[in-house]
């Protein structure tokens, strides 16, 4: 006898059979279509530090998740008040008006790049891929806490990353820290590829 044997039903109606569509080659990606998530499993490098914090609120630091060529810069942003219109998403996040929470990087190289910046699209056929800091991913969170998940397209060189982060409706002043990036580039290495054979196939 199998393991689930006795507990399926014997004379249940086999259901009729589903359609599928098969996952084909990986195709060209922009920058604010997210992480490859279909094809990679990442590698995660858990990382603790508190970043700002006004009178309610505290922004906190929790790692990095290490993609193929990009990084996920991972936030946790915990309030002790919260809004009672129920209000959330670009109310409060991004660049939709002059109070809300906006995030930095300054990379060793000296580039600056920020969740305000305008959109780079579309990209001139054969020019170079713009660096960006996008939102991906972020789950609801609760009533007190939602997780932030930003994605930079480019691995960071060797050298200091610096955050910088200003929430005026927050009474958060600009504030920077110096994230931890070592290990990024091992980390990189060990991200795990999930269709390898699809990624031989060319793309139609």
């Amino acid at each position: 006898m199998g393991f689930f044997d006795d507990l399926v039903a014997p004379d249940e109606p086999e259901a009729e059979r589903p359609e599928f569509v098969d996952l084909g080659p990986p195709g060209r990606r922009y920058g604010d279509d997210g992480p490859p998530a279909d094809w990679y499993l990442p590698t995660v490098l858990p990382r603790v530090a508190q970043v700002a914090e006004g009178p309610r609120v505290r922004v906190m630091f929790t790692g990095w998740e290490v993609w193929p060529e990009e990084v996920g810069l991972c936030l946790d942003v915990f309030w002790r008040r919260r809004r009672t219109d129920g209000v959330f998403g670009d109310a409060w996040y991004g660049g939709s008006g002059a109070g809300a929470l906006r995030v930095g990087l300054r990379l060793a190289d000296g580039r600056r790049v920020t969740t305000v910046d305008a959109a780079p699209w579309p990209v001139p056929e054969g020019g170079e891929r713009p660096v960006t800091l996008r939102e991906y991913g972020t789950d609801p969170g609760g009533e007190f806490r939602r997780p932030v998940r930003l994605l930079l397209s480019a691995m960071p060189s060797d050298g200091p990353v610096t955050l910088v982060l200003e929430w005026p409706d927050e009474d958060v002043a600009e504030t920077a820290a110096v994230l931890d990036t070592s290990g990024l580039g091992e980390a990189a290495e060990r991200v795990v590829e999930l269709w390898p054979e699809l990624s031989a196939t060319p793309a139609p």
